[in-house]
């Protein structure tokens, strides 16, 4: 399997600010408009949305996902395989 933390995104979502459900929502309407083989990156400073919605919104569509902490953001990369 490929390293999400090295690959870059193909598109980059930008929900700093914002409370569940909207990471978890954007995400999931974002996704459904890419490619399979493309990787969508979540930038968030929502910890319930990495901790909790958006690993299991990952969880449920079976896409592999890294969480890469960098400051006070997220980037969570969520690779879409079907």
């Amino acid at each position: 399997m490929e390293d999400l933390r090295l690959k870059n995104p193909d598109e980059v979502l930008d929900v700093r600010g914002e409370e569940c459900p909207v990471p978890e929502m954007s995400a999931s309407k974002k996704l459904k408009k890419m490619k399979v083989g493309q990787v969508l990156e979540v930038l968030t400073d929502h910890e319930p949305a990495v901790n909790v919605t958006l690993p299991s919104l990952c969880k449920s569509l079976g896409y592999p996902f890294e969480i890469i902490k960098d400051g006070e953001v997220y980037r969570v990369r969520i690779l879409k395989v079907k």
